[in-house]
C-alpha cells in the first residue's frame, strides 16, 4: 500500500511539473519571455483559530490539493509589446477553481474544446450526442486565455494566475 501511495505522489508531482512548460504567448514583436511557477495551497491555523492560506513549492501533490499557477511575462525587446495573448491549459486531472483566473489589465476567457475556441463562461455551451445543450461548468474548462490590453514597455513585467484542484477526492 505504501508503494502505491508513493507512486501516486510521484505521478501527480510529475503531472504538475510537466504542466509548467505548456503555456504559449503571442505578441506583435515576439520578445516576450514566460516564467512559470506552480505552488500548493497550505492552510494554516493559529492558536486563536484564525485560518490563513499560504502557497509553497510542492514536494508532493495529491487528490484534493489546491494548486496555484503563476505565469510572469516580461518584454525583453527594445520596443513596447502590444497585443499580448497568453494561452495556458488547465492541467490534466485537475479542475479549474471558479473565479481564480486573474491578471491586471487582462481580459480572461476560457475554452472547453482544447484551446480551439475561447469565450466568456456564459458563452461556453456543451452539447451531448442527443443534441441537448447546457452551459459548461468550470470543471469542463480545458484552457484559459489572457489578453493583455496595454502596451508592455521594454523591461516591464506582468503576471497572471489561476488555481485548480487535483481531481480524485470528489
Amino acid at each position: 500500500m505504501k508503494k502505491i501511495k508513493e507512486s501516486f505522489k510521484l505521478i501527480f508531482s510529475m503531472m504538475i511539473l510537466s504542466s509548467l512548460f505548456t503555456a504559449n504567448v503571442f505578441a506583435e514583436n515576439e520578445k516576450i519571455v514566460l516564467t512559470n511557477k506552480v505552488l500548493k495551497q497550505v492552510i494554516k491555523k493559529d492558536k486563536d483559530g484564525n485560518i490563513t492560506y499560504d502557497y509553497v513549492e510542492p514536494k508532493t501533490a495529491l487528490p484534493g490539493d489546491i494548486m496555484m499557477y503563476s505565469i510572469t511575462f516580461e518584454n525583453i525587446g527594445n520596443d513596447s509589446a502590444e497585443n499580448i495573448v497568453i494561452n495556458d491549459p488547465v492541467p490534466n486531472n485537475s479542475k479549474y477553481r471558479v473565479g481564480s483566473a486573474a491578471g491586471e489589465n487582462t481580459m480572461i476567457s476560457f475554452s472547453i474544446d482544447g484551446g480551439k475556441n475561447f469565450g466568456n463562461p456564459e458563452e461556453l455551451v456543451v452539447k451531448d450526442k442527443n443534441g441537448k445543450e447546457w452551459t459548461a461548468k468550470p470543471e469542463s474548462y480545458t484552457h484559459i486565455r489572457w489578453v493583455y490590453n496595454k502596451a508592455l514597455a521594454p523591461g516591464q513585467k506582468g503576471e497572471i494566475t489561476f488555481k485548480t484542484q487535483i481531481k480524485g477526492n470528489e
